[in-house]
């Protein structure tokens, strides 16, 4: 049995805080869910579940181009030399020596299975991992707190605008965050349809 849950969040300032993003203009942001699979069985991936659950989503939604972001640490060194065999179109921004963000325009369902079952194991590693159905990043100098420290790094920065959706992933790609001011998207049941359902798949309540 797969095991689904699905979250409307209130305290929108929370949910930015805590997925650590950066984002010119937050109140524009009108609805924001959780979403993903509960690992109830030691025997499945709970990862590969909710890269399937995504994937799902995306495909259902028919949606294209989107845009996926990905990287800020330990980077594949098969990972280009695939983009380019699968003909996918991508940018690189390296910010630092050691830390490269790819930002891939996917233009079909056909890409993006390639594409996410190729690298969801980034979001599993809990580095940078972002889809958007616009170019809604930029990578800017921002100042970043931590534990003990302060410290001014080039970033990934969303940039919202008046029409727009993005995702995020949820520590460990136990699941991912769909934030979103659009009509399609201002109820969970309107999310819900988006999901999948029918045998051998039932929602946490």
């Amino acid at each position: 049995m797969l095991y689904i849950y699905l979250e409307e969040h209130i305290d929108h300032p929370k949910v930015i805080k805590d997925r650590y993003l950066d984002i010119d203009e937050p109140e524009r942001i009108k609805s924001i869910y959780s979403m993903g699979c509960i690992p109830n069985d030691e025997k499945r991936d709970y990862q590969a579940d909710s890269n399937n659950v995504l994937k799902y989503f995306l495909k259902r939604l028919n949606r294209f181009p989107i845009f996926v972001t990905f990287g800020g640490g330990f980077t594949d060194e098969e990972l280009e030399p695939f983009l380019q065999r699968e003909d996918l179109s991508y940018t690189k921004v390296q910010p630092y020596k050691r830390r490269s963000y790819y930002s891939v325009q996917v233009n079909d369902a056909s890409e993006l299975e390639r594409l996410l079952d190729e690298t969801y194991w980034y979001a599993a590693a809990n580095d940078f991992y972002f889809l958007s159905f616009t170019n809604l990043l930029t990578f800017e100098l921002r100042m970043v707190k931590g534990w003990f420290f302060k410290i001014e790094r080039v970033v990934p920065v969303v940039n919202t605008t008046e029409e727009m959706s993005f995702i995020t992933i949820e520590h460990d790609f136990m699941g991912y965050y769909l934030f979103s001011n659009e009509a399609c998207f201002d109820t969970e049941e309107k999310v819900k349809t988006f999901l999948p359902d029918g045998e051998g798949i039932d929602y946490y309540q």
